[in-house]
């Protein structure tokens, strides 16, 4: 009997100190993520002004702001910020650039191609009244910082000639414990039935944005006659997903970017505990 009693209470103490080993590595998770705090980094540059025959104001300008995370695990800190930095780099397009490409050099080395390609234009092209000036700015910030997640936002606009400037946001999303993106497939647990919920929501916010703009909804116009399909752009945020498909992306430039939130309710159980 002794023996029994000596045993159950091992036992206790050995589910006691588990349970006081799970709660200070939570503790610990937590103080981690209030370590974080953010900074940010700022560069600008832009030509002189210069006045055209036409009497036109022509300057070009590059301007970029983005977070940069401090404190916390230095090797994984370093790890997320080398990431948004080279995200900040590759927005950077130039006129030769049929698509994104992956850029090398710092930003300011960059912004200087920006700037030098501005100039051989104008002198390629000095018999044409442009009339306008070229235009990059981009800017970004924190959309949730968590012992689990790091979020971030970073929007560009850009203006190059042409009818009109072209504006686009990209969302990230990090492991805050590893540094590493995460992938939808890491946020959610079946990606068919998250398609299936956000299609409902998509439907009801185009279909409020069509009222409210006097226009009638039509689903032919969306997605360029194909299926609904999931954003390349789908942030966690402290309430839920925010969803974002970028201009062309599902529409016509002239319906914008769009926008929608499915709630950590309206998800239920499609989201990994790893998340939350």
């Amino acid at each position: 009997m002794k023996k029994l009693t000596l045993l159950f209470i091992s036992f206790v103490c050995i589910l006691t100190l588990n349970s006081c080993q799970k709660k200070n590595e939570n503790q610990n998770n937590e103080i981690s993520a209030s370590e974080i705090k953010v900074d940010s980094i700022t560069f600008k540059i832009e030509t002189p002004k210069k006045v055209s025959k036409e009497g036109d104001t022509l300057f070009a300008s590059f301007k970029v702001k983005f977070p940069k995370f401090i404190g916390g695990d230095a090797s994984i800190i370093g790890k997320i910020n080398g990431q948004i930095e080279q995200m900040v780099k590759d927005q950077v397009y130039s006129l030769e650039d049929s698509v994104q490409t992956q850029k090398v050099g710092t930003i300011e080395e960059i912004a200087q191609s920006f700037i030098k390609e501005y100039k051989t234009y104008n002198e390629e092209n000095a018999d044409i009244p442009l009339g306008v000036g070229w235009e990059y700015e981009g800017s970004g910030d924190t959309l949730l910082i968590s012992s689990k997640v790091i979020s971030i936002y970073y929007s560009v606009y850009s203006f190059l000639g042409g009818a009109h400037g072209n504006f686009y946001t990209t969302y990230m999303n990090f492991n805050a414990q590893t540094g590493d993106l995460l992938k939808l497939t890491d946020i959610v647990s079946d990606t068919t039935a998250l398609k299936k919920i956000a299609e409902l929501k998509f439907e009801k916010t185009q279909k409020a944005f069509a009222k409210d703009n006097d226009f009638e909804y039509n689903k032919e116009d969306y997605f360029w006659g194909s299926p609904f399909f999931l954003p390349k752009n789908i942030a966690i945020t402290k309430s839920g997903l925010s969803f974002l498909y970028n201009p062309y992306e599902a529409a016509a430039y002239a319906i914008g970017a769009i926008y929608f939130e499915l709630t950590w309710q309206e998800l239920g159980t499609l989201v990994k505990k790893e998340i939350r």
